[in-house]
């Protein structure tokens, strides 16, 4: 029978039982007497637990009903009504269409043969001839609302106010619209394309994508197509004429097929680009169509005048220019934009628009307009409260013009500024940064926390070993991450990332076979390595990093993130008590900690308490999906857990299984194929010798110096030579004189001969036998071919499980609390930035303090110096360190850095766009930037230098970077193979512990 587990009932009689149980055994500590110590610890321990069991109930709560679909519909309208009027208001004000008064555009009807009947317009009554325009851009709206299907199509020139009269059309809809009626919505048609995708798809697609909160699925639709079917939504489609050619005939098809009575639409073109699409294919059924009349003269005299400084005689600099203007100033004059540019350009003292008159300088139209255009960024720019220079600002808006804005849409989003950069910083950018971000941690820890990480043996095995992670990471980040949110994360896409995993340690795993087989067999701590390992060890390490971020499903190119409790009304503060607990718990494990190790879950969890309690701080903004309650989110993590537990445990078994083999037979053949030595026989100072029953044993013939040293975390001291590179924290004894190396219990142990608690006791001495010459070393390590591959293939696999119980956490923490931020309704690109900021950090938090957990309850299950060694602390720290640098934030930082290095943009580079912004050159949309003009867009991009890269070649530069950095990674490995040692005896001093 099933429990209703969701009932109220249920849950208090769930909650009130475990209570019980947790006070029955405060009563049985108590009767025990475990004195003053013991019955604290019982008290502290059973009022946390009641605690926690009280916020998973708060947590587990389910919201409250949201009501019908016609209501969740209308408050969906009713919010994108709001958040679109106040991002077109602004905009208003931004391009001070108010200041002093907007300009009287003119239209006129426009009959067939570029508009359908008339009879099909207005069924049932008589249309009147079409007039020499005497209506007026604040008669817009009345005239849409008077079409019995609702359709209008507005042709003008370029420049000529067709965005401005669908800004002011839809704040003139949204001003007259009542409940229930349709949210006018612009959208530019640039990024349409009819020939893949239906119109209504289209619209439902852009409208999720930009206004977040419509993309939540009700039912088998998202919000943003149930607006559409119901009615609600009244497109306003920007730019027809920024289609191709090719696709005018299919988009007018996929128009008359797809809007109906319940789909109204207003759309712009430029007159001669509809005239060449309606004679191809055929007019916009019952639609209107209207034309924009050229500003006669004496408006745009007028508005220039009114809008001048005037002096004590009422004229102004523009009284005579404007009293006989020459014609191609006057043909200018006509377009709105120009008349805007130009009150901008000659709006202060510094220049004289008396200028225009010279014929020699501007003999034609097309002069006069490149000028504009070309002083408007300086002219805007300047003035002496300017922070930048016009000249540099003129420069770096032309650089981004042309760089961040390939689709040129006129749209700078700050999150795909990385894609300015060259393909291949692109990766090697935010690995580097996960490198400083994971050594910040990792080299303190090693330093000043003995037996937590293991230290390097000097600065060069530190380099090799960071250049080895970082061409892992940047393998892995280039293949084994998906390339967007929305990328497909299936059982494909999982195969498709072992088996490029598989492939790269495959190629690592053939350079550590040819240069530093494992002939003792695989360990992975507390013994001597040579610097070849660390190179190589590096790379698998990076490898594990990427493929764990790319189960987990961070993408390539990230989204900003959204705080998951924004939605919520006690969330913040929920999460402000969940940092605070962890805070504490961090102090009271610092302050009971008697060992090194247990510090570092104490710096852990002081870390994750203050950033969830900094980032309980804010509610930032709103997120792109409506808020479902904690338990969604809790679902999410389980999902999440289950699927990178899988995956990662899968992967890293496969995959060290593979890398144990290959480094095990190229051992194998080491051991096999050395010549035969006598029993006897002496080489380089140790004397061979072997019984009767097989054991083989070795002698040092020289007198040497050997120490006992012992590390935090490891139950026993080992054996190592004097001036073995290899870290230790205690040294326990030294002796001078012989050893015998021999094989008790599965260990190569040695009888100490020096003094202390351990003389005359065998001690480890697997690091003598690395260090012993290769002629000695291979012949005491012989054994079958079985035996070898299995000794190399165990440490492996072990690590695989490792792997999948913190890359399981961490795709659990990453997929939870990946909640897209409302990109639309955002308060601008810097509040959205801020709260990427803090949704990564909590996130990054999170995560660690999770797979935290995971490695603590693995460490004290797994017996001191066991075969992974402090792999699992490494692991540990980097999950929530190197996560950082895949953020949309995090690649923003490396893009902003090429940028300012290469003279693309200042150091303050969101600052600049917010000034930008303030002086009217960017407009703003809610989380992005768009150029005032597309007209002004194309011609800074022209003027940036070195022309605009066509899309298909930088598609075909991208592939072949692509494959020339799978190149390098090859080569690199290769060259390691070819350059490095062929001989696996280390000397005496090569080599440490890891």
């Amino acid at each position: 029978m099933r429990v209703p587990l969701r009932e109220a009932r249920v849950q208090r009689r769930v909650g009130l039982g475990m209570a019980a149980a947790a006070l029955l055994a405060l009563a049985v500590a108590l009767a025990r007497g475990d004195g003053p110590d013991g019955t604290s610890m019982w008290i502290s321990a059973v009022s946390a637990f009641v605690s926690l069991c009280a916020f998973l109930a708060d947590l587990l709560r389910e919201p409250a009903d949201t009501g019908t679909g016609t209501d969740r519909r209308q408050r969906a309208a009713d919010e994108l009504a709001d958040a679109v009027h106040a991002q077109w208001m602004a905009e208003a004000r931004l391009r001070r269409l108010q200041d002093p008064e907007p300009l009287n555009v003119h239209w006129s009807r426009v009959g067939p043969p570029l508009a359908d009947h008339g009879r099909n317009i207005r069924p049932g009554a008589v249309l009147p001839e079409p007039r020499d325009g005497d209506q007026g851009l604040d008669r817009i709206v009345e005239t849409f609302r008077a079409l019995p299907r609702g359709r209008l199509v507005v042709l003008g020139e370029p420049g000529a106010g067709k965005t401005v009269l669908a800004v002011r059309f839809v704040l003139g809809a949204l001003a007259a619209r009542q409940p229930g009626d349709p949210v006018p919505v612009l959208f530019p048609l640039a990024g349409w394309d009819p020939r893949s995708v239906g119109l209504r798809d289209w619209l439902a697609e852009r409208l999720a994508a930009e206004y977040r909160p419509l993309a939540a699925v009700a039912g088998e639709r998202t919000m943003a197509r149930e607006l559409l079917d119901a009615g609600l939504l009244l497109p306003v489609l920007d730019g027809f004429d920024e289609l191709p050619d090719s696709a005018h005939k299919e988009a007018l098809r996929c128009l008359n097929v797809e809007l109906d009575e319940r789909l109204p639409v207003l759309l712009t073109c430029r007159a001669g680009v509809w005239t060449r699409a309606v004679q191809g294919g055929d007019v916009l059924t019952a639609a209107e169509v209207v034309r924009l009349r050229p500003l006669d003269l004496a408006t745009a005299g007028r508005y220039l005048e009114s809008t001048a400084r005037p002096d004590g005689s009422g004229s102004t600099p523009w009284t005579p220019v404007l009293r006989d203007p020459p014609p191609p100033l006057a043909e200018v004059l006509g377009s709105p934009l120009m008349v805007a540019l130009a009150r901008t350009v000659y709006g202060d003292d510094s220049r004289d628009p008396a200028e225009l008159r010279d014929p020699a300088r501007f003999p034609t139209a097309a002069r006069v307009e490149e000028h504009l255009l070309e002083a408007f960024v300086p002219a805007a720019f300047g003035g002496a409260d300017g922070t930048w220079s016009p000249d540099a600002a003129h420069r770096w808006l032309r650089r981004l013009a042309r760089d961040v804005d390939t689709a040129g849409t006129g749209r700078l989003a700050w999150w795909e500024f990385p894609a300015a950069m060259p393909r291949a910083l692109r990766v090697i950018g935010p690995a580097v940064l996960a490198l400083i971000a994971s050594a910040a941690l990792l080299v303190p820890l090693a330093e000043y926390g003995p037996g937590v990480v293991a230290n390097w043996d000097s600065r060069p095995s530190t380099v090799l070993n960071y250049a080895g992670i970082l061409l892992g990471l940047c393998f892995g980040l280039a293949r084994l991450l998906p390339a967007t949110a929305r990328s497909p994360h299936g059982p494909r896409q999982l195969a498709r990332t072992a088996l490029r995993m598989t492939g790269a340690a495959t190629v690592v795993a053939v350079a550590m076979g040819l240069l530093v087989p494992p002939l003792v067999g695989s360990r992975l701590g507390a013994v001597l390595t040579p610097r070849p390992s660390w190179f190589l060890n590096g790379c698998c390490f990076g490898l594990i990093l990427s493929m764990m971020f790319g189960v987990a499903g961070l993408p390539r190119r990230p989204l900003p993130l959204g705080l998951p409790w924004a939605g919520s009304p006690g969330g913040p503060r929920a999460v402000r008590a969940v940092g605070a607990l962890v805070f504490f718990v961090g102090l009271a494990i610092y302050g009971y900690a008697r060992e090194p190790v247990p510090a570092v879950p104490a710096i852990t969890c002081l870390a994750a308490g203050l950033l969830l309690f900094l980032a309980g701080l804010r509610r930032g903004e709103r997120t792109a999906t409506p808020y479902t309650g904690p338990a969604a989110v809790l679902r999410g993590f389980r999902r999440g857990l289950l699927r990178g537990f899988v995956a990662c445990t899968l992967i890293g078994v496969c995959v060290g299984a593979v890398v144990g083999c290959v480094t095990g037979a190229f051992a194998a053949y080491r051991i096999h194929s050395a010549d035969p030595r006598v029993n006897g026989e002496s080489t380089e100072g140790w004397r061979l010798q072997e019984t009767d029953e097989g054991d083989r044993t070795v002698h040092s013939t020289v007198r040497e110096e050997f120490l006992l040293v012992g590390r935090t975390g490891l139950d026993k001291p080992f054996a190592v030579r004097k001036g073995a590179r290899i870290s230790w924290d205690d040294e326990l004894g030294r002796f001078t004189g012989t050893v015998r190396i021999e094989e008790k219990q599965d260990q190569w142990m040695i009888v100490w001969k020096g003094g202390g608690e351990w003389k005359g006791r065998p001690v480890d001495a697997h690091n003598l036998v690395v260090a012993l010459p290769y002629e000695a070393e291979v012949w005491l390590v012989h054994r079958p071919v079985g035996t070898v591959v299995l000794d190399a293939v165990v440490p492996f696999v072990a690590f695989g499980v490792l792997i999948g119980a913190i890359g399981g956490c961490a795709s659990g923490v990453y997929r939870a609390l990946n909640t897209p931020s409302d990109t639309m309704r955002a308060a601008g690109p810097r509040s959205t930035l801020r709260t990427d900021r803090d949704a990564t950090l909590a996130r990054s938090a999170i995560a660690a303090l999770l797979a935290g957990g995971v490695c603590l309850v693995l460490i004290s299950a797994m017996p001191p110096g066991g075969t992974v060694g402090t792999m699992h602390t490494e692991v540990w720290v980097q999950v929530g360190t190197s996560s950082l640098a895949l953020s949309a934030w995090g690649r923003l930082g490396t893009a902003r850095i090429w940028l300012a290095l290469t003279g693309r943009a200042p150091w303050r580079l969101m600052g600049f766009l917010d000034e930008a912004h303030r002086r009217g050159v960017l407009r703003q949309s809610g989380a992005l930037y768009e150029f005032r003009h597309l007209r002004l867009q194309q011609s800074l991009a022209a003027t940036a230098g070195g022309g605009m890269v066509p899309l298909r070649r930088r598609s075909a530069l991208s592939t072949a970077s692509r494959r020339r950095g799978e190149a390098f990674v090859a080569g690199v490995i290769s060259a390691a193979t070819l350059l490095g040692p062929r001989s696996t005896a280390a000397p005496p001093d090569e080599g440490r512990a890891h």
